[in-house]
């Protein structure tokens, strides 16, 4: 109403300026023609257009022509004017049908909410409220209607002044003009008189029109005000209308999410079954049917066994009652939310609806049964609850961790074993060794044999990190090496079958199942907590990783191998991310197990089509060794020898590099004097802190086993730095020549008594895949 007041008032403010605008001047006498201008102008302002010239008669006197065509055009904007009234006129009767239809249909539509929702008493309050609000407006549009009205009064008279303003100023040009044209003007005397007269017709005219349309545009602004107050009426009750909608959809959205959930909850139960599903699959793999149901036979013997054991423990039928129940309890959650949302729907419509009694009373019985369902399901629930939570209580009361836990309880491996104590000589300790490995009692005709130098190396590699990569061709020995030398120090290896579907660190350390709260354990996390526990915590344990490179190290090893560079007392594996109850006993409160500090891992690597290629931050962090194709044979002699104590094989480790720390700065000097340079000039390789903290182990532990200090720095030049020169196809074969020709010449410099043969070896086999035939050695 407010709008509309101004609206009314800047109307009645345009129009008073043009009519200030029309109103002739007193001082100066301005002309007809001026005030014909101005006029004109006015019309431009309106959006009318300057009339055509007719064809009509003109007179024959230049003033009178003059006149002539003011009036006609004066007559012709009227008429445009009217026209465009009109015009307006219809397009608000068109849109006022259109709203009508609008009206309709939000009428409709309000009665099919009302007839959804059924206003009751406190809308019928509101109802009379806003019914005494419209009586108010209405009064105020009276009001307003009798002030219009004044309004309009006072226009006329202002149009009858200004229409006698404009009879006069014509009389004086018209006695202008007979004074200045007296002859003429009494020969035209009569047809002036004529022609006067057809002026007041059309000047009674014009004011006809201009009372018509001055009615016209009075309908006008009364159409449009009560247009207006209607799209108020009909916007308020869009946007009630529209509330009601979006509460009805809020309801919806929240039954929607609680489905939504329950349907992730499905995926992700689903997801599981699917992942162990394949993991049963992947565990499987490789064996014949024969064997699984010779597996299959020996379980049921030791399942009819166990029987008497389990009968006090939760079975399956529990489980699944488990389940069943809470998809139950979660369906009955689903169905109380709906309910919920249909008793506050009722009630909502119970507060807003304009029904009569019989229907109120219709609402309060379906309200009452509602509510008496909703007792009802509240109750069973709440049974359901209790029921449920007793279940989870009867499991958390069972252990995460099985196997481990069992590990904790086993007597045998909660027990210490006699080990040997002795001092350890590392080159008799190597000696032992390969004959040990050589001859199996449990096995006497086969036979493993590698030479010193191989098991030197092996066991240089023990001393300078945890990580071990044994590469070549098939049958050469890389998985039987430290399956062989954990049983020649009295000891045990796992053996972990590497999957080629393997992505993650879970696939290889195992996940936690939240739904059966219980962790799967890999044999990969058994091993890791059976070398912690007092049986073996003092021996040497290898883990061994077969095919390790069928996957991608840097993806299910990404964990160990950041791990394994920290600090001894920092090295702990993430199993958990929060604490659990009945936890074993080597695992923190963190949920962390800490990898034994007598752990190897010993990594076997095949390199064909099926097979992935180690990335350089494997490499750099692993000792690296390549097996002959034929070893040499010989006649083993074992000796006995207590299980080897791994406090003692470190204490052997430290003292040899305490001894022969001069041999590893030997080493380290040469590859920075002779081999640095070329390497990073022609090759661009270089190498960092880490190799040589790696070299001042390796160095003096080979050098203490028998070796010299030549053959420790052969194989790291060789495995470390010369292996990142393969394949490459930047490789010149004079840059290659140059480095074999420097390593040559320069050798004599660190060990007379040795040459580099691996070194070597290898460049020439680059020089080969070049198509460039290496020289015979001197």
């Amino acid at each position: 109403m407010a709008k509309n007041r101004n609206r009314a008032k800047n109307r009645n403010k345009g129009g008073s300026q043009r009519r200030a605008r029309t109103q002739p001047r007193v001082q100066g006498q301005p002309s007809i023609k001026d005030e014909h201008e101005q006029a004109l102008a006015v019309a431009q302002e309106e959006g009318l257009d300057r009339p055509p010239v007719g064809d009509e008669p003109r007179p024959e006197d230049a003033n009178l022509e003059s006149l002539w065509e003011m009036v006609r055009e004066a007559r012709d904007l009227f008429r445009a004017a009217r026209e465009r009234y009109e015009s307006r006129n219809q397009e608000l009767d068109a849109r006022t049908a259109k709203l009508g239809e609008r009206e309709q249909s939000i009428d409709a539509r309000g009665e099919e909410l009302d007839s959804r929702e059924g206003e009751l008493a406190e809308e019928r309050a509101s109802l009379d409220k806003r019914e005494g609000e419209a009586w108010e407006r209405k009064k105020a549009l009276l009001e307003r209607e009798t002030e219009v009205r004044k309004r309009e009064i006072n226009a006329e008279r202002g149009f009858v002044k200004e229409r006698q303003e404009m009879l006069l100023r014509v009389d004086e040009v018209r006695e202008a003009s007979r004074a200045q044209f007296d002859e003429k003007w009494q020969a035209n005397e009569a047809r002036l008189k004529e022609r006067e007269e057809a002026l007041r017709e059309q000047e009674d005219r014009l004011a006809g029109e201009r009372r018509e349309l001055a009615s016209d545009k009075r309908k006008i602004e009364y159409e449009k005000e009560e247009l207006d107050e209607l799209r108020a009426d009909l916007h308020d009750r869009a946007e009630q209308g529209a509330t009601a909608i979006r509460e009805e959809l809020e309801h919806r959205i929240q039954s929607l999410e609680g489905q939504l959930g329950q349907a992730r909850h499905d995926r992700d139960r689903h997801g599981e079954t699917l992942r162990q599903r394949e993991e049963a699959d992947r565990r499987f793999g490789g064996r014949t049917p024969e064997e699984i149901v010779r597996e299959l036979d020996a379980l049921r013997a030791e399942r009819d066994k166990l029987q008497d054991e389990l009968a006090e423990r939760p079975d399956a039928d529990a489980a699944a009652r488990l389940a069943d129940l809470e998809s139950e309890r979660e369906a009955w959650q689903a169905e109380r939310v709906e309910l919920s949302r249909k008793v506050s729907e009722c009630e909502r419509r119970l507060a807003r609806a304009n029904i009569d009694e019989t229907e109120r009373e219709s609402q309060r019985d379906v309200i009452e049964s509602l509510t008496s369902q909703r007792d009802l399901l509240h109750k069973a629930h709440e049974g359901l609850r209790t029921e449920v939570e007793a279940l989870h209580r009867r499991s958390e009361a069972r252990t995460p961790f099985p196997a481990c836990t069992g590990m904790d309880e086993d007597p045998e491996l909660q027990s210490e074993q006699p080990l040997q104590t002795e001092s350890l000589e590392l080159k008799a300790f190597v000696e032992d060794l390969k004959h040990r490995i050589a001859f199996d009692p449990a096995h006497p005709e086969d036979r493993l044999y590698y030479s010193l130098p191989d098991l030197r190396s092996f066991i240089g590699g023990l001393a300078m990190g945890r990580l071990i990569l044994l590469q070549g061709i098939s049958g050469t020995g890389k998985t039987s090496l430290p399956v062989a030398f954990a049983q020649a120090t009295g000891t045990q290896a796992a053996k972990i079958k590497v999957q080629a579907g393997w992505r993650d660190p879970q696939d290889l350390m195992g996940h936690y199942n939240t739904f059966e709260k219980k962790f799967h354990e890999t044999e990969f996390l058994k091993a890791l907590y059976r070398a912690g526990t007092p049986r073996w915590r003092d021996t040497i344990q290898v883990v061994l990783l077969d095919e390790m490179n069928l996957s991608h190290p840097e993806q299910y090893f990404s964990d160990l191998l950041s791990t394994l560079e920290l600090p001894a007392d920092a090295q702990r594996l993430e199993l958990m991310t929060h604490a659990v109850t009945a936890a074993p006993a080597l695992l923190d409160e963190e949920g962390k197990l800490r990898i034994p500090p007598n752990v190897w891992f010993v990594g076997t690597a095949n390199h064909d089509e099926t097979t992935m290629d180690f990335a350089d931050k494997t490499y750099d962090r692993s000792h690296v060794m390549e097996f002959p194709v034929h070893p040499e044979p010989f006649d083993p002699k074992p000796s006995p020898r207590s299980p080897v104590s791994f406090s003692v094989l470190q204490r052997a480790f430290k003292e040899a590099t305490c001894m022969r720390r001069t041999a590893a700065e030997k080493a380290i000097r040469f590859l920075d004097s002779q081999i640095r340079d070329p390497l990073v000039r022609d090759f661009e390789v270089g190498w960092g802190p880490r190799l040589e903290r790696q070299m001042r182990w390796y160095v003096p532990v080979v050098v203490a086993a028998g070796g010299t200090v030549g053959e420790a720095t052969d194989h790291m030049l060789a495995m470390r730095l010369l292996r990142k020169l393969k394949n490459r196809h930047d490789n010149r074969p004079e840059h290659v020549e140059a480095l074999k020709q420097r390593i040559r010449d320069s050798w004599s410099d660190l060990d007379k008594k040795s040459k580099p043969a691996k070194s070597i070896a290898l460049l020439d086999s680059e020089l080969r895949r070049l198509g460039q035939e290496p020289e015979d050695d001197e």
